[in-house]
This record gives structure tokens, sequence and C-alpha cells, in this order.
């Protein structure tokens, strides 16, 4: 009766603040997902500032188009060769205009190498952001389920005290040993530190959660995410790892990259150079055949520099043979990525369908156990409240683990995480595309299926 007491008494404070968290509004994944992207710019902000790292770059590529305008002024005390004349000092001042007029494709070729620079850090910043939205995206549904494995854990610790202090009256009684109270008593403490770890885990995932979307969360989280009912589409796995190789940011960045190097070394060479120029003085000393103003154009060929010009010729080539590198094996690494992909994704279904089985099993326990302890046949119901609970919790991450898994889809296709919870998404990606030629177990005996109550064989008189 002791352990019904305290059980029950649990249950209603746990219920009870349940119901005072109902007047707060709680948030679905979609709304963490928009109040990450509007106030977790923090977590991706170097990705960004790289863009305007290479805006800059490319703006002062295009600079090199404009005119030069420059002046200049000097002044001088000098003594002459010539002793007849009384001037020993000189002011000079001048303004002069350049145009560039035509460098056979070296400044073109930097302005394009700057735009690709600048495309790549673009494709990066989508990789940073959804990266972030991912966790978030994790985070939530991993805190929803902390919510209900720390009601398991509280229950859990509940009836290992109760025993415990049972085991102290039976001690009292003559009816137990030392070594029963001490086996209660270590139960108690295990138990106690499963809660206290679990409660930790919970508030490191609220305190993350909520620096992304920079507002408090309940203190409870009631209204967990329902599981998925339909299961997800088959698709090709090789066209699938293809148009993921084609349309993912980090690999659209890398080959970006690799242009950008390019263009730098197509852009370095010994051609010459043509602009045209303006200039006007002044000077204070007298001189004759002073130009007041000139107007002209001015050829620049470099004819030695020492092998300056090929040595960065070679060392762009070489980054660029690095980034070619790099994306090879990136392309490699999501190719395996998209295999995995579709097959943790049918996993995690499958995972879904047995939490569903298991919690149904679990309630049904928990119902036959009320039924049994109102007829006083059993003593108590503290274990079957505990694996409800335990069954809940595991449900709640198997949905949050196959939404995570499409959301990783939407993220290896550079799209936002929340579009991954459209049921729709691989089909609009992979429009005309067949089902895969699988293994698929037999049906007709999974759980949530029409028969799953049938017998399903054929019984011969």
């Amino acid at each position: 009766m002791k352990l019904l007491r305290l059980v029950a008494v649990l249950f209603f404070v746990w219920s009870g603040g349940s119901h005072a968290q109902e007047a707060i509004p709680e948030l679905n994944v979609q709304q963490i997902i928009e109040l990450i992207e509007s106030n977790g710019n923090y977590a991706f902000a170097a990705a960004a500032a790289d863009i305007d790292i290479a805006r800059a770059r490319r703006d002062q590529a295009r600079s090199a188009l404009y005119p030069r305008l420059s002046l200049n002024a000097t002044g001088q005390h000098y003594q002459s060769t010539q002793k007849w004349l009384a001037d020993n000092a000189e002011v000079y001042g001048g303004l002069e205009v350049v145009q560039p007029i035509y460098d056979f494709g070296k400044t073109g070729a930097t302005i394009d190498a700057a735009g690709s620079d600048v495309e790549a850090a673009e494709k990066a910043l989508v990789s940073a952001r959804n990266a972030v939205l991912l966790e978030g995206m994790a985070l939530f549904f991993e805190l929803h389920a902390s919510e209900v494995q720390l009601r398991a854990y509280n229950e859990n610790h509940a009836s290992a005290y109760v025993r415990w202090d049972r085991a102290k009256e039976q001690l009292g009684l003559g009816r137990a040993s030392p070594l029963d109270v001490a086996k209660a008593l270590a139960l108690v403490e295990k138990t106690r530190f499963e809660y206290y770890r679990e409660r930790s885990r919970n508030n490191t995932y609220r305190i993350r959660l909520e620096e992304l979307i920079a507002q408090a969360l309940p203190q409870e989280l009631i209204s967990p995410p329902l599981p998925p009912e339909k299961a997800p589409l088959e698709v090709n796995r090789e066209e699938f790892a293809l148009v993921v190789i084609k349309r993912n940011p980090q690999t659209a960045a890398l080959i970006k990259q690799v242009e950008a190097k390019r263009l730098q070394r197509g852009g370095i060479s010994n051609l010459p150079s043509l602009e045209a120029f303006g200039n006007l003085g002044h000077s204070s000393r007298d001189l004759r055949g002073r130009n007041e103003y000139a107007v002209g154009a001015r050829l620049s060929w470099p004819i030695f520099n020492g092998g300056i010009i090929g040595a960065e010729r070679n060392q762009l080539a070489a980054e660029e043979t690095r980034l070619g590198a790099m994306l090879e094996v990136k392309r490699r690494q999501l190719r395996r990525q998209s295999f995995a992909v579709l097959m943790d994704q049918s996993d995690a279904f499958q995972r879904v369908i047995a939490a569903r089985a298991g919690l149904d099993y679990a309630q049904k326990n928990l119902l036959r156990r009320q039924q049994l302890y109102s007829q006083e046949r059993v003593a108590d119901l503290g274990r079957a409240m505990i694996d409800n609970s335990t069954a809940e919790a595991e449900l709640i991450r198997a949905t949050g683990a196959y939404y995570v898994e499409m959301a990783h889809i939407a993220v290896l296709l550079g799209l936002n995480p929340a579009q991954g919870l459209d049921e729709g998404l691989l089909a609009s990606v992979l429009e005309g595309q067949g089902p895969v030629e699988d293994f698929v177990p037999k049906g007709g005996s999974g759980y949530g299926q029409d028969d799953q109550d049938k017998v399903n064989r054929k019984i011969v008189e």
C-alpha cells in the first residue's frame, strides 16, 4: 500500500505539473528551425563573414577597371650648378589620371576568380547554417525524449526507495537480512544516479537549444511530436547519390574554389598592359621645356622578373590540384553518405514501428496490472508504470531519429532541414525514378498493419 500511495502521489504531481504547463504554448519543430534561423546567426557568423571577405576581394578586383587619379607634390632645397641662378628652393605639384585600356585578360581573370570565391563562400554558408539547424532539430527531439525518460527514472527511483524502506522494516521484524537491505540501498543509489545523469543531459539539451532560439522553453514539454504513419519512399540509391553529389553545397563550394584557382592561374602572365594617361603639373622653378600638361598612352611589358610569374602559376596549379583531390574525396564520401542515409532512414522507420509495438505492449501491460491490483492480486504497479514511461521515451527517440534522418537527406541535397519533413521530398527530387530492387521482408505480420491481430496461417484440418 505504501508503494501504491507513493507512486500515485508521484503520478498526480507529475500530471498536475503537466496541466499547469498547458497554458504555455509549446513550439513545434518547424517553429524551432525558424527561431534558429532568426536568432542563431552567431553560430554561423564566421561563414557569413567569409562571404563579406570574398565580396570585398571581388570589389577590389573590379576597381582595376576604373580610372586612377593621383596627386603628388614635392618641395626641395637645392644648389644649382648654374651659379647665376639665385633660386635655391622649389615646390612642384602634379595631377595624373590613368585609365587601363587592355591587359590581355589579366584583370578579367582576377574578377572572375573573385566571383567564384564569392559563390564558394555562399555555398559554405548554406552548409554551416544547415548544420546548425540540424543540430537544433536533433536537440528538440532529444529534449522531448529526455523529459519522458526523466519521468521513468523518477518512477524507478521512487519504487527502489520504497523497496529499501520496506526491506528495513522487514529487517526489524526479522524477516530480512542486512544483505537484503544493502542490496535495496544499492539499487536506490543506482537509480538516483541514473535520474541525476538524465537530468544533467536534459539541462544540457535545454541550455543549448535555448541558446540557439534565443528564448526560454517551458519548464516541462508535454506535447511530443507524433510518429510517422507512412513508410518512406524506396528509391534507387545510385540515382539518389548522383543527385546528392550534383546538388550538395559542399561539393559546389569545392568546384567553385577549383574554378577560382584555375582563373587566377590563367590571369598571371608576362603579357603587356596598355593604359591611357593624362597629367598636368606646376613648378615654382622657372625651367625651359617644362610640360604644363600631357596626354598619351603607356605600354608596360614585364620582360624578365626572375621567375616570379612562373612560381606563382606553379603555386596556383598545386592549390588547384589539392582542391581537385579534396573534391574527389568529397564526392566519394557523399556517395557513401547517400547510401547510408537511405538505409538509416529505413532502419529508423522500423525502429518507430518497434517502439510503437513496445508502447502498445507496455500500455496493455499497465492496464492489466491495474486490473490485477484492483482485484488485490498484485502488490504494486511500479514496474509496469516504469516500463510504460520508458516505452514512451523510446517512441519519441525513434520518432526523432526518423525525422532527423529525413532532415539529413534534405541537408545532403542543399535544402533547409525543415524541407526534410515533407513526405514528398524524395519523390520531387527523383521524379520518374522507380523503387529500388531490394530485399523486402514478408508483409502481413507487422505492427500497425490491418491484420496484426489475425492468425496469418492456414489451419489444415
